[in-house]
């Protein structure tokens, strides 16, 4: 009796076991991906009374960063204190400290508001002001001063409607007289050729560019010193240089000879290019920044294969692993970076008040709030994506430093050891 209870107990036990087992989801399916999101997903985390507290709390900290950085908004605050600015601009006898500070405000500034730009530019006798510091040397005008003149000068070169105004003023022809100076310093160089190819950019211009000698300027300014070498530079001069051959043949002639053969070539080199659809295709890809979304998305891709094959994962897994990494980290960038980012700058540029910046601060933070619960869904549908996004960012920046692009050169080995000794006493 003993025995047949005991062999009924250890049959219903198999059962059991066996029915367990029968019941657990392959990896890979559906079922399984439904059981890995319930898993993850918050026990009573948002559900009843706790999430209006949750909200709430988080509204007050959005509320208190919204305060905290419009009140500190560079851009807002010159807006609204613009004369003070302006003033000790003008104003030669300046102290040393506070030109080099109210400078470097207006720099910062700048670039971060559209509106601020055209103001200045717009300000009697200031566009012509930082000019003149970029050549003087006084004894109040540091280094520093002329670095930051130089810069807003090229943000302010950066907006559309100021490019085609800075040109209808005049204001190229002494810029371009600065890339052409050997003279000058090579920051300095540097970023008023920043400045040349934004107001390049616009076909408006192309024609005073020309006649101000900017294709001699740019090219020498580019043969003068390996530390100024720039894609973006290179870029705009041969399309500067293709548009005078095209469509300005009395600018064209006018010319001193060697400018002229200069113009040619580089229509020539322009016309190659364009005959070439893989060099089109890989400027496109460059200057969109689609490049670097397929470095990710090629990361995430290694990354999940790697994962799969040492953790001997069936190809099922292997194959659900790849796709889903790789389609991740592809999209988290374009979305954050391409999307949310592109989005928050262009807003942030556009806004000029006090309250305006608030409600900007305010309702990013806000968002956050949403964005960590869609991180957590992207945890459960990738697991691997993280690795992914190391992998891939790896890549794309092993390969800007092989190219030698633009964005890993700094300005500071543009510095003279003067001008960098004077950086690190401020």
């Amino acid at each position: 009796m003993l025995r047949l209870r005991l062999a009924s107990s250890a049959r219903l036990t198999l059962q059991r076991v066996h029915t367990r087992c029968l019941s657990k989801p392959a990896p890979g399916s559906k079922e399984a991906v439904a059981a890995k999101f319930a898993a993850a997903a918050p026990k009573g985390e948002f559900t009843g009374a706790s999430r209006p507290v949750q909200l709430g709390l988080w509204a007050l900290v959005s509320l208190n960063v919204g305060a905290w950085f419009s009140q500190g908004d560079e851009g807002a605050q010159i807006l609204i204190h613009l004369d003070e600015f302006t003033g000790a601009l003008l104003d030669r006898e300046t102290t040393r400290t506070r030109l080099t500070e109210r400078l470097e405000r207006v720099a910062r500034g700048s670039q971060l508001n559209d509106s601020l730009k055209l103001k200045l530019l717009r300000e009697p006798g200031l566009p012509e002001r930082l000019l003149e510091l970029l050549a003087t040397d006084a004894d109040n005008v540091s280094a520093a001063a002329r670095m930051h003149a130089a810069k807003t000068l090229e943000n302010i070169s950066s907006l559309r409607e100021a490019k085609l105004e800075m040109v209808e003023r005049g204001l190229h022809a002494p810029i371009v007289a600065v890339v052409a100076d050997d003279g000058a310093t090579l920051h300095a160089r540097k970023t008023l050729a920043a400045a040349v190819c934004n107001l390049a950019a616009a076909p408006e211009n192309v024609a005073a560019l020309g006649a101000a000698g900017a294709v001699a300027a740019l090219d020498g300014e580019q043969r003068f010193s390996a530390k100024l070498s720039r894609q973006k530079v290179r870029v705009a001069l041969q399309r500067l240089g293709a548009a005078l051959d095209a469509d300005h043949a009395a600018v064209v002639r006018a010319m001193p000879s060697a400018e002229r053969e200069l113009v040619a070539r580089l229509a020539a080199e322009a016309a190659e290019a364009a005959d070439d659809p893989l060099n089109a295709a890989r400027a496109t890809l460059i200057e969109s920044g689609v490049l670097l979304y397929l470095h990710t998305a090629a990361g995430g891709a290694a990354w999940g294969l790697f994962e799969s094959v040492r953790n001997g994962e069936p190809r099922p897994v292997l194959m659900q692993n790849v796709a889903r990494t790789s389609l991740v980290t592809c999209f988290v960038p374009i979305l954050l970076v391409g999307g949310v980012v592109t989005a928050y700058e262009r807003l942030n540029r556009t806004t000029d008040s006090i309250n305006e910046k608030f409600a900007l601060y305010g309702a990013a933070c806000l968002a956050l709030y949403p964005a960590g619960r869609l991180l957590q869904w992207v945890e459960t549908f990738a697991p691997l994506w993280l690795g992914g996004h190391i992998v891939g960012f790896s890549s794309f920046f092993g390969w800007t430093l092989y190219t030698e692009s633009d964005l890993l050169k700094s300005d500071r080995e543009l510095l003279s050891k003067a001008e960098q000794r004077e950086q690190r006493k401020r």
